[in-house]
């Protein structure tokens, strides 16, 4: 059974819900080569980090430190669920087994105190054998406007300190720097416990014939009741993982899945990934539960069960194709994590 969409996409100039994807260069093939030179540009990435950080192995581009990792979690879809949101396996009442990677996103280890952003993978096994990947970050909107300007940023951050303002001047121009730096300061905090984050589809992805939509997941309570208020940041090196340990013990940890419909090219674009879907514009809509049910993280089997799971490779191209990712920044991946892949399992 084939469950990705492997290829480049081919759709079509617009569709019948109003919506289309405008490709770099003016063609799907224009825009796989432009992917293949960045990809390039992402693995010299890698290798810069490993030099720097002293590393003897590479490491994952982004998100090269793992929190959490569990394998025994499941996806739940409502019962009620409105029958105009059900896409492919996604059906009312519908219980998904899925592997959880929770992670900090930069390139390099870090103490977990670090300011950064945070990372949820899922990994869901189909009914009929296949997988399906779901990606967010704790931050609504991504800093680029596209994938030209999410590398370019990358290779920048590599460089000396002193000239990080410079080049991006140089290549941004002041009004899209300021952007940048205003969203990263916002984005690149001390986390309060990755049970307790938000984290966001950020780009669009196909749902079936509902059309384009963006994903969320937020944390809930045990019994279904407020989350208490966020405790002071762990500001030990492992303080996160410590903490999600800790929560994890004798509760489940569990997050409501919540989805955002395209509306208009000017309210929810789908190709620049740095404008953010205005929940007044298009209401998030609850459609399942993630449950990681009480465990043991931090014993043997714990531990052995996030090493494992560190070694699985998680994109949002592994996806059936009614799910495919959607936009520049979501269609570059496809090439870029598969290069970043080959280079990573390369150590």
């Amino acid at each position: 059974m084939t469950d990705s969409h492997d290829s480049p996409p081919n759709a079509p100039d617009a569709t019948p819900g109003g919506w289309r994807e405008i490709y770099h260069g003016g063609s799907p093939e224009a825009e796989e080569a432009h992917f293949r030179d960045l990809a390039d540009v992402v693995v010299g990435v890698q290798r810069t980090n490993k030099r720097n950080s002293g590393a003897r192995i590479s490491r994952r581009t982004f998100h090269a430190k793992i929190v959490v990792g569990v394998d025994n979690a499941e996806l739940a879809f409502r019962p009620d669920l409105p029958a105009d949101l059900w896409a492919g396996d996604f059906t009312a009442g519908a219980r998904l087994p899925a592997v959880v990677r929770l992670s900090n996103a930069s390139g390099t280890v870090r103490p977990d105190g670090s300011p950064d952003l945070r990372g949820a993978a899922l990994k869901l096994t189909l009914p009929g054998g296949g997988e399906h990947d779901l990606l967010a970050t704790s931050y609504p909107v991504s800093h680029a406007r596209d994938a030209t300007q999410f590398v370019e940023i990358a290779r920048i951050g590599t460089g000396p300190k002193p000239l990080l303002l410079p080049r991006m001047l140089a290549k941004l121009g002041p009004s899209e720097t300021a952007r940048v730096l205003r969203n990263l300061r916002q984005a690149n905090r001390p986390s309060p416990g990755l049970a307790l984050e938000s984290y966001w589809s950020r780009g669009a992805v196909l749902w079936g014939d509902t059309g384009p939509v963006r994903f969320r997941l937020s944390p809930l309570s045990p019994l279904d009741g407020p989350v208490p208020a966020s405790p002071p940041p762990p500001d030990s090196a492992d303080g996160l993982q410590t903490d999600f340990a800790t929560r994890v013990s004798d509760s489940s940890v569990r997050f409501a899945l919540h989805i955002q419909k395209y509306v208009s090219e000017r309210l929810t674009p789908i190709e620049d990934g740095a404008v953010e879907w205005k929940e007044s514009d298009s209401p998030w809509l609850a459609v399942a539960t993630l449950t990681i049910p009480a465990q043991n993280t931090l014993d043997v089997k714990g531990r052995a069960t996030r090493d494992h799971v560190d070694t699985l490779a998680f994109n949002p191209w592994h996806a059936p194709a009614e799910f495919r990712p959607l936009g520049n920044l979501n269609r570059a991946r496809r090439t870029v994590y598969a290069a970043s892949a080959r280079e990573w399992h390369a150590r």
